[in-house]
């Protein structure tokens, strides 16, 4: 039974006013840019604090 509540939560649409959409739209970009902005910001300090890691290229490559 909760197989078909699932699939038809995910076959049901929300109308929402465009107005809303941009800057629901707008916010989620935001929140990602800080995310973004806080992990370089982490990154920096690791790297000032002598904090690396040493790898591979092909383990960044992989890992993105």
């Amino acid at each position: 039974m909760e197989h078909t509540s699932v699939n038809t939560a995910l076959n049901d649409y929300v109308k929402i006013p465009k107005r809303e959409y941009n800057l629901l739209k707008e916010m989620y970009r935001t929140v990602k840019r800080q995310a973004l902005l806080l992990r370089i910001d982490e990154a920096e300090r690791n790297l000032a604090l002598g904090k690396t890691k040493v790898c591979s290229v092909d383990e960044v490559i992989h890992s993105v």
